[in-house]
């Protein structure tokens, strides 16, 4: 048997516990639980003090570094015991990395790997000493993930070697996001509040005409902006009312900015797990998910005018939507879910000799 301790933000038993309660889509964080459920690994993770003395300490001690430190110096137990350390997110595992680096024992005598979203953008936009310090923090990884093949260059440029990197299919949790029994009478819905969204030019897409958009995001994502009369803005709401508008939607839109990662990849995957017709902006890292006319509708970077005739296009098709839909629907139960991604990545630590 696997053993694996998991660093995440999130203590795994509380996780647990809020889906059981609805509140989160799967077991475990990021659908992590597919190891334990389809290849019987034991996972173990770690938590956060509660005493306000320690966490007080922790947070001064947590922000001079520029990364969590606790969870992984609580989780040393458990990684004496474990074949390797999965770190949930590149923060999470940036102090096993540099303790691993170090060869601190038990973190230097475990393999460590790093699942990442952000950390090649991060390295694209950094200037040179922060780029370096980046470099630096994550060399005792020895595997980092990403989100897309476009992303390994720049790992590769900053003489991280590609058998360090692995472009990880990235998957959803399908098993939540399904298609619902109603009617899908949203007729067009945006959904994210990542920094690559870009409300703007779907705002500009639809204002003046007689489509109506719903927007669920946080207040600080349409900051500046004018929103039309057409667009209803729920702000934030709970993931099962989120699902329900996912399953009432007939076209999800998702405008985006051209970053290293597939931004807005979430919303699009648990859009087509639920059957929804999906239209995204075309960036290199979407294109690794989605292909025009195949299983969404695929539009220009920042183009107004095409994201008006896509959309209307769309509203008119009944027959086009349903087709992409179901073709996206699809692609999630075949590829691009959870416990296909997770499977993956554990195939590849095998591989690899990491267990």
């Amino acid at each position: 048997m696997t053993r694996a301790l998991v660093l995440s933000e999130h203590a795994l038993d509380v996780w647990a516990d809020r889906h059981r309660a609805g509140e989160v889509p799967a077991p475990l964080p990021y659908g992590v639980n597919a190891l334990s459920d389809e290849l019987g690994w034991q996972l173990a993770g770690s938590r956060r003090a509660v005493d306000p003395r320690w966490s007080r300490w922790r947070d001064l001690v947590e922000h001079r570094s520029g990364y969590p430190i606790e969870q992984t110096l609580r989780g040393a137990g458990a990684a004496r015991h474990s074949d390797v350390i999965i770190a949930l997110l590149e923060r999470q595992g940036a102090a096993a990395s540099v303790l691993r680096h170090r060869r601190v024992p038990p973190w230097g005598s475990t393999p460590l790997v790093v699942w990442s979203c952000w950390l090649a953008d991060d390295l694209r936009a950094a200037g040179a000493d922060e780029r370096r310090r980046l470099v630096e923090r994550f060399a005792g990884a020895d595997l980092i993930t990403h989100l897309s093949r476009h992303e390994t260059e720049i790992f590769t440029d900053l003489g991280i070697t590609e058998d360090r990197l692995f472009p990880v299919t990235y998957g959803v949790s399908h098993d939540y996001y399904v298609p619902g029994d109603g009617q899908r009478d949203i007729e067009l819905l945006a959904v994210g509040q990542d920094r690559g969204r870009d409300y703007r030019t779907l705002f500009e897409a639809v204002k003046g005409t007689d489509l109506t958009l719903d927007v669920v995001c946080k207040p600080e994502n349409l900051a500046d902006l004018d929103v039309p009369h057409n667009v209803r803005v729920h702000g934030v709401v709970p993931l099962p009312v989120y699902r329900s508008m996912l399953q009432s939607a007939q076209v999800v839109a998702v405008p985006t900015r051209d970053l290293a990662y597939p931004t807005g990849s979430s919303v699009a995957l648990e859009s087509a797990s639920s059957g929804a017709c999906v239209a995204v902006t075309g960036t290199r890292a979407m294109r690794d998910y989605f292909t025009d006319a195949v299983d969404a509708r695929l539009v220009d970077e920042g183009d107004a005018d095409d994201w008006r005739t896509v959309l209307t296009e769309l509203r008119e098709d009944v027959e086009q939507r349903e087709r992409l839909g179901a073709a996206a629907r699809r692609s999630v139960e075949a590829r691009f879910n959870a416990r296909h991604m997770w499977t993956e990545l554990a195939g590849v630590m095998a591989e690899r000799g990491l267990v």
